[in-house]
Parts: structure tokens; C-alpha cells; sequence
């Protein structure tokens, strides 16, 4: 999953200048992977692991939910190689219509499976997580793509979820300074930034949130 991030260009490096979170935070990695949606062979490939990865933790669920807009074609792709129903959950009602937060059939009961691209702190999957339990849904696990490691796994606990990454941040680390696609001293940033992100921004003058 590390090399796939890498090759298909959804991994962005700057140390020097680095980039801007929706958090306001600043990162010298960037992680986008709706890059990866564009190249059909990958995403074969991140369905395949996915559904490796349900299978082999014997995760039961009976629909995949997508969170917009990033989860979706994930999600899409995932229920589809497990042959389960998909519904997608917005981050806010429609202005007309119905109104509803989850797009599709949510039946009370159902057992669901949350997908999503990336995680950092976990914040923005509790919008998610209220819309599937205001339909009376039952959601204990979540998948991403990409784990930033940055508290995601500790907020969804505290929700009563476990979260399933298909790659984490300091795992790709250690496998792109393998493949030699980082050079050490990079490395060293990176991982400098995950132990202590409050030092690091106030090291360079940066604003921490």
C-alpha cells in the first residue's frame, strides 16, 4: 500500500514548505487519496486488501457506508467485491427534499461498515458515525486507506469504534526509507513531526491548533 501511495503521486513531501491541514495545522507530508480513484488497477488492488483485511479480522457487517465526498468511491468499490448494499452518509442535510443525512436504504438494525480515505485525528468521522446511530444503525469499525497516526485510532474508541487501516503513516515511513524514496534526513523530519507536531510547529514559527 506504501509503494502504491508513492507511485500513483498521492504522496506529496516538503520540509521546507510545508502543508496546510484543513485543521489549520501544518504537515511536511500530505497525504491525497482521491489520487488513487483515477488509476483502476490500484484501486483493484486496495479492494483486494480490503476485503483480505474484513476476512482475516472476521469483521460482520451487513452494508458499507461511504463518507462523503472522499469515502465514497472507496466504499463503492469495497461493497461491491463483497457483494454487500452501500449507503453514503453527507456531512450535512440537504437544503431540500427529505432532508436526510444517509443517502440510500439504512435499515434499523443494520450492522455497518464505515469506509473512508484517510484519518488524522478522527474528528470529522464523528459527524458520520451520529448520522448512521441517528438512523438506528449499528456501527462498530471503521476502514481507511491511510492512517495518520495523529490520535484517529484513540477518538473513534472513545466512540465505541475500532478503526482498520490499510497502511499507517510510521509503517509507510519505514517502507519508503527502504525503498529509497526518502532520503534519511526527510525520515528524520517526518518522524520529528509525528512525535512532538506541537514542538515542531513552534520550531518553525508555525501556528499550533
Amino acid at each position: 500500500m506504501a509503494r502504491l501511495l508513492w507511485e500513483t503521486g498521492a504522496v506529496k513531501v516538503s520540509v521546507e514548505r510545508p502543508f496546510q491541514l484543513a485543521s489549520g495545522n501544518f504537515s511536511p507530508l500530505y497525504i491525497n487519496c482521491r489520487a488513487l480513484i483515477s488509476n483502476a488497477a490500484t484501486m483493484d488492488v486496495i479492494t483486494a486488501m480490503s476485503h483480505y483485511l474484513c476476512a482475516s479480522k472476521g469483521l460482520i457487517f451487513d452494508i458499507v457506508a461511504g463518507g462523503e465526498t472522499a469515502g465514497i468511491p472507496f466504499a463503492s468499490y469495497i461493497s461491491g467485491r463483497l457483494s454487500k448494499p452501500m449507503v453514503y452518509i453527507r456531512k450535512k442535510p440537504k437544503g431540500y427534499g427529505m432532508g436526510s443525512l444517509v443517502e440510500g436504504v439504512l435499515k434499523e438494525g443494520d450492522r455497518v461498515l464505515l469506509v473512508e480515505d484517510l484519518i488524522t485525528d478522527g474528528k470529522s468521522k464523528e459527524g458520520f458515525i451520529s448520522a448512521i446511530r441517528g438512523a438506528k444503525a449499528e456501527i462498530g469499525h471503521t476502514l481507511v486507506v491511510f492512517d495518520r497516526e495523529q490520535g484517529g485510532r484513540e477518538f473513534l474508541n472513545s466512540l465505541n469504534v475500532e478503526l482498520h487501516p490499510l497502511c499507517t503513516l510510521k509503517g509507510a515511513i519505514a517502507d519508503w526509507s527502504k525503498m529509497e524514496l526518502i532520503p534519511e534526513d526527510t525520515k528524520k523530519e517526518i518522524e520529528s513531526y509525528l512525535e512532538n507536531p506541537q514542538g515542531w510547529h513552534e520550531k518553525r514559527g508555525l501556528g499550533f491548533k
